[in-house]
C-alpha cells in the first residue's frame, strides 16, 4: 500500500507540473529533488520496517538500497537525516514543504482541490 500512494502521489505531482507557465529548468530540478526525495522516504521506510528486528542500524539491508541520485542531495541534508530518530516523518516533512513552496513559485500551478488529492496520498503511505 505504501509503496502505490507514494508512486501515486509522486506521479500525479510531477503531470501537475505539465500546467507550469514557469521556465523548464526550474520545472526539472523541481521535479527531480522531488523524486530524489520519494526515493529516500521508501528507502528510509523500508529500513525502518526491517530495524524493527534489529537493535542498531547494522545489518538493515534497506539502508544498502541504491537511491536515485542520492549524490544531488546536499551534505547538511543527508547529515540531518542521518542524525533524526524520525527519518522518515523528516523527508515526508520535506516533500510537503517543497510542493507547497512551489504552489507560490507557479512551478504546481494547479487547482488546490485536485492538488490536495497528491498531499493526501502522500500522508496516506504514512
Amino acid at each position: 500500500l505504501m509503496r502505490a500512494e507514494w508512486f501515486d502521489a509522486c506521479s500525479s505531482v510531477i503531470a501537475f507540473c505539465s500546467h507550469s507557465s514557469v521556465e523548464e529548468q526550474s520545472v526539472l530540478q523541481f521535479q527531480h529533488t522531488l523524486i530524489r526525495l520519494y526515493s529516500m522516504l521508501h528507502a528510509l521506510a523500508l529500513a525502518e520496517i526491517e530495524e524493527s528486528d534489529h537493535t542498531n542500524e547494522e545489518g538493515v539491508h534497506a539502508l544498502d538500497y541504491p537511491l536515485i541520485d542520492i549524490d544531488a542531495i546536499d551534505e547538511e541534508s543527508l547529515r540531518t537525516i542521518r542524525k533524526s530518530d524520525c527519518k522518515v516523518e523528516l523527508v515526508f516533512q520535506w516533500i510537503q514543504q517543497l510542493m507547497v513552496k512551489n504552489v507560490s513559485t507557479g512551478i504546481l500551478s494547479i487547482p488546490p482541490p485536485i492538488l490536495s488529492r497528491a498531499f493526501q496520498e502522500l500522508a496516506t503511505g504514512m
